[in-house]
């Protein structure tokens, strides 16, 4: 009998990336890539400041968050923790490196440092807000 259960989203997301990998596998011939996480943290003292994370699967590396507090800002922490992470796809053998964000949030930052726009959703996550995709190749 088929059912709808729920299950961890940890474990839930393992086996969802096996059945990818195997379809990858199968179609490409092209084995899958363990995801090597990256997380990079900024303190002032023992004061969090901010931080970085990402994930680098295949030959890409995806910046899933990057935020610095707001009084720390315009002091290049955020440039300096986006030069870690693309120094860390580059150790890992990454072609681009990929990050979105909002029209509210740091576009132009992410664009003075090399970045192209690629992709855009309007009114999104909520109306009258842009999300936009970023890359740069490296």
């Amino acid at each position: 009998m088929i059912e709808f259960k729920p299950l961890d989203k940890e474990k839930n997301e393992t086996n969802l990336i096996t059945l990818l990998s195997e379809n990858q596998e199968e179609e490409k011939k092209i084995p899958a890539e363990e995801n090597i996480p990256f997380s990079l943290a900024l303190y002032d003292n023992d004061l969090y400041i901010g931080g970085i994370t990402a994930n680098k699967w295949m030959n890409a590396t995806h910046i899933s968050l990057l935020a610095v507090n707001k009084n720390d800002r315009g002091k290049g922490y955020g440039s300096q923790l986006l030069k870690r992470a693309e120094e860390f796809a580059i150790e890992t053998d990454s072609a681009l490196i990929t990050i979105n964000t909002q029209d509210y949030q740091a576009k132009s930052f992410y664009e003075k440092l090399g970045y192209q726009v690629f992709g855009k959703l309007e009114d999104t996550p909520f109306i009258g807000t842009t999300k936009y995709y970023l890359v740069k190749q490296l």
